[in-house]
């Protein structure tokens, strides 16, 4: 038998609440970190997504700072990362994935996996010189409005025919009965 510590790909989004504060990012970022070492795993990745609306409000907020972080590791760092987590005032949500069952760390291109966002510091408060995902470039300069909603809501009431008048398909179908 070979002497392989075969560790397990995982992908973790945090959702942490925007009135934290940098210091609190930082330190949350800093505990990862030496969790990371405790369990001789292997941080590959962190991505800043930046402050962005939640889909429904959590504990009060509307809106939530995201970071997306990718590690080598076995089953008991997860658990401790998740118990971390939970205890944690700053954290909203967050969700762990597994990526891949059995990863060589010896044989594993860090290189290419590879990408450390910073954090902001206190006294950068704009999302301006991070990079912007796909999603972003395609969107960029659109500006959501609650009137784009509106539009939306009326052209369905178009497609549906006014109300109160039958669809000539169903009348047609009547007849032949």
């Amino acid at each position: 038998m070979s002497d392989v510590q075969w560790l397990r790909k995982y992908e973790t989004v945090i959702v942490t609440r925007t009135d934290a504060g940098h210091e609190a990012q930082k330190k949350l970022y800093e505990k990862i970190q030496e969790l990371v070492q405790k369990h001789q795993g292997h941080h590959v990745r962190f991505e800043l997504w930046g402050k962005r609306r939640l889909a429904y409000p959590i504990r009060k907020n509307v809106k939530g700072i995201y970071l997306y972080h990718v590690f080598l590791a076995d089953e008991s760092f997860v658990q401790e990362l998740q118990r971390m987590l939970r205890l944690n005032a700053a954290v909203l949500r967050y969700l762990t994935v597994l990526l891949e069952e059995r990863v060589n760390p010896a044989t594993f291109d860090f290189e290419k996996e590879g990408q450390f966002d910073n954090l902001p510091s206190d006294s950068d408060d704009s999302d301006r010189t991070r990079a912007t995902t796909g999603w972003e470039a395609e969107f960029q300069g659109r500006e959501y409005s609650s009137e784009d909603d509106e539009d939306e809501e009326e052209e369905d009431e178009d497609e549906e025919g006014p109300e109160g008048k039958e669809d000539p398909e169903d009348s047609e179908g009547d007849e032949e009965e």
